[in-house]
């Protein structure tokens, strides 16, 4: 046609539009035309003298068109799925590997340990993994691509750190459109935390079950002692009690009330007096190792200083008591409590540091109350102290926790100890 030939009009289609089939029928053509039409965008041309291959050059380029509409729409969806991924694995919390089935990585999502993301890739996963772990995470990486399932394994370490650090790896399979595995995802998450904490939560809980073990033992042990000095000591009183009863009534009986030995009758009851002047001394005397009563009556000042009186007199190591809270009163269950802590101190003292002086200081300082236990015996390594399982560090510590105090240990072979507390006042209801 004169004013618009097949050419500009493929040119014109071609612009806009890579999809629709156009094919030119044309009179006549010579092969350097037919080589312009086709890279014009042509998808073919027909001799209008060959009008029959018409039929078959539609089919042919609805089918080539199809193809193109195709693969151009999964490299776009492709794109925009890698630009997804990308997105996510760029803003993930943790750091994202591709890897090959053999572990090789071919891609990360940042850097790691100071190596950058060109030297990550290429690298093979396994050999940053502590070598106890290979195998288990080989096993899981294979067995994620095999079964195209994902897994979830815990490794200890990495290949730098054997021991004190914990991963948890997740691993899935990468499909492609078939359905195969195209790659791996590996995502290995740092629970070093969580799993220090659940291992001193384990700890502990076997440690209060050791505190509780100890003072179900230490109980039996005062049950023991308490009924022994009952059966034995305040048993044996008693009975001279009865002896000395029984003889007064014999003797009346035998002489009568007019006929009796006065002076004998009154040497025995002499002797029931200072019997029973004993027995009240023992009965108290058991009473307040149960629980001393000049705590509940006069406080916790008068009870220190019994405790510490009768533990100069039964010592070999003499104790020093400085109490500078006068006028302040305290309640039963934080008087209980400094009581118990200062009672399981000098136990301690007494047991195991060799010391022949220590002291007992509590005072008020900067809204705290203040409360320290010293000696000057053998000391100790103040870790090798703390991580052991003396119960009644342990048990310092435990009671301290219902009123947010502090504890502390100054202390070293030959240079003795010191036990240091401190509660807020504010935690105190005074």
């Amino acid at each position: 046609l004169p004013q618009f030939t097949g050419m500009e009009a493929v040119k014109h289609l071609r612009q806009n539009d890579n999809y629709t089939a156009f094919i030119i029928c044309t009179g006549s053509v010579n092969e350097e035309t037919a080589v312009a039409c086709i890279k014009a965008g042509a998808d073919d041309y027909v001799l209008k003298d060959s009008l029959g291959r018409l039929t078959s050059a539609i089919s042919t380029s609805l089918k080539s068109k199809a193809t193109l509409i195709e693969r151009d729409r999964a490299e776009i969806e492709l794109k925009a799925s890698e630009e997804n991924f990308r997105a996510l694995a760029e803003n993930a919390p943790d750091n994202l590997y591709k890897l090959r089935p053999d572990g090789t990585i071919l891609y990360v999502n940042r850097k790691a340990d100071g190596i950058s993301i060109e030297e990550l890739q290429g690298m093979n996963i396994l050999d940053r993994t502590s070598p106890e772990n290979r195998d288990i995470l080989k096993n899981a990486i294979q067995k994620s691509y095999s079964e195209k399932t994902n897994l979830t394994i815990e490794i200890t370490g990495d290949h730098t750190d054997h021991s004190s650090k914990w991963y948890s790896c997740n691993i899935g399979p990468v499909l492609d459109k078939k359905g195969n595995v195209d790659s791996l995802i590996f995502i290995p998450h740092d629970i070093t935390r969580r799993k220090r904490a659940e291992l001193e939560m384990i700890e502990l809980n076997e440690r209060l079950s050791n505190l509780t073990q100890h003072l179900h033992n230490v109980t039996d042990e005062e049950k023991k002692k308490i009924a022994m000095e009952i059966h034995d000591q305040l048993g044996q009183e008693l009975t001279g009690h009865k002896l000395g009863l029984f003889w007064i009534q014999q003797h009346i009986k035998q002489n009568g009330i007019a006929d009796s030995n006065e002076e004998a009758l009154m040497e025995r009851i002499d002797h029931l007096i200072d019997l029973n002047t004993q027995t009240i001394q023992t009965v108290r005397r058991i009473a307040h190792e149960l629980r001393p009563v000049v705590l509940d009556d006069m406080g916790l000042l008068a009870a220190l200083e019994w405790y510490v009186e009768n533990f100069n007199k039964n010592q070999n190591c003499q104790c020093d008591l400085e109490l500078n809270v006068q006028n302040v009163e305290f309640n039963k269950d934080i008087c209980t409590t400094l009581y118990r802590i200062v009672q399981e101190g000098l136990t301690n003292v007494n047991r195991h540091s060799k010391a022949s002086w220590a002291s007992v200081r509590l005072w008020i300082e900067a809204n705290n109350l203040t409360l320290t236990i010293e000696d000057n015996g053998v000391g100790t390594d103040k870790q090798t102290a703390i991580r052991s399982k003396s119960m009644g560090l342990f048990g310092m510590r435990e009671r301290l926790k219902t009123w947010k105090g502090s504890w502390d240990m100054v202390t070293a072979p030959g240079t003795g100890t010191k036990i240091i507390i401190q509660i807020p006042l504010k935690n105190m209801q005074l």
